[in-house]
């Protein structure tokens, strides 16, 4: 797979933007270094170069690619790598998917990734696999990781009627203590998101969870 990887390289090369990336960088707190590249030509470089990938990589060569994208220091390759990931049909993902995208989610952590990864492909993943919802919901809360903790708040947000509200609640229940920004965020969030369908039972949990400060503020954005 690597040399899918260095081509990608040349790719990003010869458009990187040095003034840019110390931009972007600074932007991401620091946490890797940038090419410098903006999303419209990133998106343009990486639907290229994703055409060009075989068409019938198997499950092992997908995260082969995966992990080797993420291994790479520079930002833009942990980019590609979630907007390839995201694509990927919901016909062909595996259970398994599931403890992959658990690794990717606790190495190089930090929003840019972990929301795109939280919200889409691991919402594909239980909306196909109903039936081990509980049991991974259960074992990434139990983890000392809050990167996991906001991926179980946050991934169906985009399910809309289709929300578990019940293990909502629940999640919400177990986090709402925990003062790191990023969990009030995404207790915020995940109800705010509830709001636009059902904004009766957005004020009755903010109310019966006793939410204040940044998770309050978000979720009332629309009740």
């Amino acid at each position: 797979m690597k040399e899918f990887v260095e081509d990608l390289r040349l790719r990003f090369q010869q458009v990187e933007n040095n003034l840019q990336a110390v931009k972007m960088a600074a932007y991401m707190k620091n946490i890797a270094p940038f090419f410098g590249i903006s999303s419209v030509p990133r998106k343009a470089i990486y639907t290229d170069w994703k055409n060009n990938l075989p068409a019938n990589l198997d499950f092992d060569q997908r995260w082969d690619l995966v992990f080797e994208l993420w291994e790479q220091e520079e930002r833009e390759f942990q980019y590609v790598a979630v907007d390839w990931i995201n694509s990927w049909n919901i016909k062909s993902l595996q259970k398994e998917d599931a403890n992959k995208l658990k690794l990717i989610i606790q190495s190089k952590s930090w929003w840019d990734t972990v929301d795109l990864l939280a919200s889409t492909f691991l919402g594909k993943v239980v909306m196909k696999f109903p039936e081990m919802k509980n049991e991974l919901i259960e074992s990434w809360s139990e983890t000392n990781d809050f990167w996991l903790h906001r991926s179980t708040l946050i991934f169906q947000l985009k399910y809309k009627q289709k929300t578990d509200l019940d293990l909502l609640s629940m999640q919400i229940e177990r986090f709402k203590s925990n003062k790191e920004f990023f969990i009030q965020k995404a207790i915020g969030w995940s109800l705010r998101e509830v709001s636009k369908w059902n904004p009766i039972w957005v004020i009755n949990e903010i109310e019966k969870q006793q939410l204040i400060g940044l998770a309050k503020r978000v979720a009332s954005k629309y009740v």
